[in-house]
């Protein structure tokens, strides 16, 4: 399973680096596409990865690797939203559990660990897409032959 794995990711940056398109338009495509996996797509990641990095003049294909390179991580990017969004926006939940009429409370609460996913989604989208986009651009920028030859004839899986 892990050879599995392993060849689909040499498959998928073998498509990535040999892509005729300039450096800009590749990193915003894969930078677009990646940061998908932070927002709730309900199984439509790849689609809105893909018209996302389209829509903004990255390059299509690009956004689909982004886009599926780490759809398996979702469930850690959607508690790292809540994380980062509990720390500048924290909700009262004890508040909640100890008062007698709970109904009230706990659409309050709802609301309130809405908010903390919302602003931390909206902080983690700024933030690596910064860091991604500034780091696929000088990756394809400066080592994409190098690092085409590495993968296509030194990686052996």
């Amino acid at each position: 399973m892990i050879k599995k794995k392993l060849r689909e990711i040499k498959f998928l940056l073998l498509k990535l680096l040999r892509i005729k398109d300039n450096s800009h338009s590749i990193a915003l495509g894969f930078t677009l596409g990646l940061l998908i996996n932070f927002v709730p797509s309900f199984g439509m990641g790849p689609v809105i990865s893909t018209a996302c990095a389209k829509l903004f003049k990255g390059n299509p294909f690009a956004g689909l690797v982004g886009g599926v390179f780490l759809i398996w991580a979702f469930p850690f990017f959607f508690y790292l939203n809540y994380l980062v969004g509990h720390i500048f926006f924290s909700p009262d939940i004890a508040q909640a559990v100890t008062t007698i009429d709970a109904s009230e409370e706990t659409v309050e609460v709802g609301f309130q660990i809405g908010k903390a996913f919302i602003i931390g989604m909206l902080i983690n989208l700024i933030f690596f897409g910064i860091l991604i986009y500034s780091f696929m651009n000088s990756i394809v920028k400066r080592h994409r032959n190098s690092m085409l030859t590495f993968i296509h004839k030194r990686w052996n899986i």
